[in-house]
């Protein structure tokens, strides 16, 4: 069945998330026999009967290791810590059917509640003989040396001759588990299946079923352990094993630990009292919080410093004090600002030509102070580093520069030919009129023009060839010219082909014109140059800030002042200008953000609105710089966001107080809150307490217990038992008059 919880309070949009109960392979894992017999109905008829053919085929799936781009997140994430003393830790995978490929359990053990052949179990410190320490450690052992077993080990029942042969001597990763301590967390084998299910929609906008009910693409398979993390503070390991070939929990006639195959692991620490978990991490940022407060990104004057005010004025613009070291060697005070500016910065100046030509012309006067601001120049002077750099980049631009010039060589000197050539002819020379007084002496012939000279070389056949080629006289559809020259000389036009009235750029333009749009992103540019002081960005803080467009142009020109003439490169200049305005927005905004929800949420969702939060604002670049910033860079400033867990990344378990918050499974309202819980943490029926110490849900227990609140007389279902044990997702939104939770 499909389960669509259409009411979340925390997504920032309408996509549903859909749970299903498990995606069922076309054929499961193993070794089978194919036989083909036919027979004809005249038995007596020569031939009628043909011997059976029989064909063994092996259907081969992941079993001893797995893929590790198939892991597609884990929670809570490897070597993070905060408060999960009420979640259970869970994996989510790529191949949504994986999970159900093979059986669980030896081939005697009937399985008809679909139950998974792999499921998460959770290790504390001092548990296993093998990793004291909880830090996830496996032994090594290849597929041969398992399948042969292991006299101080109870391991796995597989079948060799089923097993790749090409396997056989591949490495892989086992834990030792003692046999006590594995019958206290396996759960039962008909509960298991409420431990896995399948994921879709949320955090990918693909429908969750495709044609024919088939899942999307979005699916995952997620599996889940039914153990709580500790209330006192330590750390844990979580490993998806395999559960294939072995005897289910309960008496054994030996006491030796299970070995068990060991597909993917990671560790955490859980402490209760931690101020790591997503939500207290996002609240720092409300106002109130000092330094972690949601603010524009500027460099704060220290406390009692007594700064002048004009210094101060400085530094609220954005402005940082830095050593300059000039041409001739002297070091003096120089002012710089990067980019991001907590406020709009004013148009920069253009040359006539429109791009500066150096880095000399950017370098501003600062009355105030009597120094320069070398923001400008800076970046003038990066983008030219970062295309000098990026020896593709350079090759391209130079070329598409020669192949502008000659193109405008080319253009130049065909209007010299045509105007040369192919002037008008010459007029005759003065004549006295029919009554008028003879001259008092004869005119001196006029020279030959270059024209009578060519014409006088071409008489004959030669003319009337290249006056083919060239053109005729008169309209283009006049008689053919004849094969002598007339008196008058007959004026010729050259043919010159058509050009398009918007010709389509070169490969090298648009591929110039790309890297462009992509450095204009500030992608690839130094930190340094972004947030000049570390002070600006202190850890657990979230900055805003306009972006600087004339900071962006200037970067821009020092990457296109490769081999620049300005004269020359005009053509080849706004046609890169074009080509540059049809690459998309340019960022006006951003935001960084420094902090433990980097690393420990990958997929932490992000969202910016504008217009009283009724816009949406297009995001034009998201990267995480470094382990734990995160740079969003927006079309427009925002005046609303909000900062929420991943929708793939739900979280299982109970609340604060230790109950499971009821939904409705009723069509249509699939997942809206019926206001009522159970106590699950205070219930030693429910939760059960190990002679280890580990708290483990009672999970069939707990499946009846809900279905009486949710689904009177009818039992719940995988998907089902996931809506009920959802945690939502955490979710603050920052505005400009204060936060709501």
């Amino acid at each position: 069945m499909t389960t669509h919880p259409t009411e979340q309070p925390a997504p920032a949009d309408d996509t549903p998330v859909a749970f299903h109960d498990h995606l069922l392979p076309g054929i499961e894992a193993g070794r089978y026999r194919i036989t083909v017999d036919q027979q004809l109905p005249a038995e007596d008829l020569p031939g009628a009967r043909i011997d059976p053919v029989e064909q063994i085929v092996d259907v081969r799936a992941a079993q001893f290791r797995l893929d590790p781009s198939w892991v597609h997140a884990v929670y809570p994430a490897a070597h993070s810590q905060g408060p999960f003393d009420g979640l259970l830790p869970h994996i989510t995978l790529n191949p949504a059917a994986l999970p159900w490929e093979r059986e669980p359990f030896t081939g005697g053990v009937q399985n008809p509640a679909r139950a998974p052949w792999l499921t998460l179990l959770l290790f504390g410190e001092g548990e296993l003989p093998g990793d004291p320490n909880a830090l996830g450690t496996t032994a090594s052992v290849t597929v041969r040396a398992l399948l042969d077993g292991d006299a101080a080990v109870s391991g796995p029942a597989l079948d060799r001759e089923a097993v790749d042969p090409a396997l056989l001597d591949t490495p892989c990763q086992v834990v030792d588990v003692p046999r006590d301590l594995l019958a206290q967390l396996l759960p039962e084998p008909s509960d298991l299946a409420f431990l896995a299910h399948v994921r879709s929609g949320g955090e990918d906008a693909a429908p969750a079923e495709g044609p024919g009910g088939r899942l999307s693409r979005d699916a995952h398979a997620v599996i889940t352990t039914a153990r709580f993390p500790g209330t006192d503070q330590g750390r844990y390991a979580a490993h998806l094993v395999s559960l294939e070939g072995h005897a289910p929990p309960g008496p054994q006639a030996d006491d030796k630990p299970v070995r068990l195959v060991s597909l993917h692991s990671w560790t955490f620490t859980s402490c209760p009292e931690s101020g790591d978990g997503f939500g207290r991490l996002a609240g720092r940022f409300a106002p109130g919080n000092g330094e972690h407060s949601a603010a524009p990104l500027r460099p704060a004057p220290a406390a009692g410093s007594g700064l002048p005010d004009e210094l101060g004025t400085l530094l609220e613009q954005g402005m940082v004090p830095m050593t300059h070291i000039t041409e001739s060697g002297e070091r003096a005070l120089a002012w710089y600002s990067g980019p991001f500016l907590p406020r709009v910065a004013p148009e920069l100046p253009r040359p006539e030509h429109g791009h500066f030509p150096d880095a000399d012309g950017l370098l501003l006067h600062e009355p105030r102070t009597g120094t320069f601001a070398t923001g400008y120049a800076c970046a003038w002077n990066a983008g030219r580093a970062l295309a000098l750099a990026d020896p593709g980049f350079a090759t391209t631009l130079v070329r598409l520069r020669h192949q502008g010039r000659l193109r405008q060589a080319t253009d130049r000197q065909y209007a010299t030919y045509r105007r040369q050539l192919f002037h008008s002819a010459p007029s005759t020379g003065p004549s006295a009129g029919p009554s008028g007084p003879a001259p008092r002496a004869a005119a001196r012939p006029a020279a030959p023009t270059p024209r009578e000279q060519f014409e006088e070389l071409l008489r004959g056949d030669a003319l009337s060839a290249l006056a083919a080629s060239f053109g005729t006289p008169g309209d283009d559809d006049a008689e053919p010219h004849p094969r002598t020259v007339p008196a008058a000389p007959a004026t010729y036009r050259l043919h010159t082909p058509r050009r398009s009235a918007a010709p389509q750029p070169s490969s090298d333009a648009r591929e110039t014109a790309a890297w462009l749009a992509r450095l204009r992103t500030l992608s690839g540019v130094p930190f340094d140059c972004l947030v000049p002081d570390q002070r600006m960005l202190p850890p657990e803080s979230l900055r805003l800030f306009h972006v600087d467009r004339g900071w962006l142009d200037a970067l821009l020109d020092g990457a296109r002042s490769l081999d620049r003439h300005p004269g020359a490169d005009a053509t080849t200049d706004a046609e890169l200008d074009d080509l540059l305005d049809g690459q998309g927005p340019v960022p006006a905004a951003g935001l960084l953000l420094r902090s433990a929800l980097v690393p420990g949420w990958p997929t932490l969702r992000v969202e910016a609105r504008a217009a009283s939060g009724t816009v949406p604002v297009e995001v034009i670049r998201r990267e995480a710089l470094g382990g734990d910033v995160l740079l969003m860079l927006f079309d427009r400033m925002p005046d609303r966001l909000t900062i929420s867990e991943p929708h793939q990344g739900l979280h299982f378990g109970v609340d604060d107080q230790g109950n499971v918050a009821l939904r409705s499974l009723a069509p249509g309202e699939v997942g809206r809150p019926l206001g009522r819980s159970v106590p699950v943490g205070t219930d030693p029926a429910l939760t059960v307490t190990t002679p280890a110490g580990a708290r483990v849900l009672d999970i069939g227990r707990l499946a009846a217990r809900l279905a009486e609140d949710v689904k009177p007389g009818s039992p719940l279902s995988p998907a089902e038992f996931a809506v009920q044990l959802v945690r939502a997702p955490e979710q603050l939104t920052l505005t400009f008059e204060g936060t709501t939770r």
